[in-house]
């Protein structure tokens, strides 16, 4: 049973794309009812760092997707509305609901019944996860630029708290804990010293170089196929959906800011 509708997304989607000559369409799937949207932010300065950020490979976590698109949104608009963080300096590419049909139906698999956060080891199993391993590949086949930072967008129904998990070489500088700093002003941090049975440290759960142990999922395909930093950042769904969007729009703008300064 449906308890949101795809369409809208689109719909919102169409129309940032509509307001804005440096937002495009970066890579697409048509397959209905479902077509999957990946959009690129160009800035005035093409040698600017690229991110990425994605949302919404588990249906049943839809502020990940809001958030996703609420920031297409920003991209788009000539006047911010009091945000003062300069997205626009930055080019984005952005995939803001990877698996329409659980999102439609706030359930975590595709209509095919698989988690898509698990097929990465061979992605062309299922059209979603082809669409994305497509158009991170495609990133690595151009000159420039390349991936700097991958966010990718989800929640947690089980958390009492916000936490992130960090992907990043043993020799890059942590930035997780200073977006745990910044979002503790806006929601509780999951302070559990174990989760997933990982190490947590106030937030924060680290993965160096080529752990394995979460399996295949975007997040290791980011960290061994594009060679980037990957931050993971889960909302606690017990939260009000505004909050948690907040919460992950702060760590976005606190990952970008962090993780750029220390790759200058």
């Amino acid at each position: 049973m449906k308890v949101r509708e795809y369409a809208d997304v689109v719909h919102r989607i169409l129309c940032a794309l509509g307001k804005s000559e440096h937002l495009t369409v970066w890579h697409k799937t048509s397959s209905p009812p479902y077509p999957l949207y990946c959009l690129h932010y160009a800035a005035k300065d093409a040698d600017a760092a690229l991110i990425y950020v994605s949302a919404g490979i588990h249906g049943d976590e839809p502020a990940s997707v809001q958030c996703a698109v609420r920031l297409l949104e920003l991209l788009a608009a000539e006047q911010h509305n009091g945000v003062t963080f300069p997205f626009d300096q930055y080019n984005w590419i952005i995939s803001p609901c990877d698996n329409p049909y659980g999102f439609e139906r706030d359930i975590r698999e595709n209509a095919a019944g698989l988690d898509l956060n698990r097929m990465f080891e061979n992605p062309y199993r299922s059209t979603e996860t082809t669409f994305i391993a497509e158009l991170l590949l495609r990133t690595q086949e151009l000159n420039k630029p390349k991936v700097r930072l991958a966010l990718d967008l989800h929640e947690d129904r089980d958390s009492n708290g916000f936490y992130l998990w960090e992907r990043r070489a043993s020799t890059t500088l942590p930035v997780g804990n200073e977006v745990v700093q910044q979002v503790g002003q806006v929601c509780a941090i999951n302070q559990q010293p174990q989760i997933e049975k990982h190490r947590n440290e106030k937030g924060v759960i680290t993965l160096l170089d080529t752990v394995t142990t979460k399996g295949w999922t975007r997040g290791r395909f980011l960290a061994e196929q594009i060679q980037t930093r990957c931050l993971i950042l889960e909302t606690p769904t017990t939260l009000e959906l505004e909050t948690r969007i907040k919460a992950h729009m702060v760590a976005i703008q606190t990952a970008v800011k962090q993780a750029i300064k220390f790759q200058k």
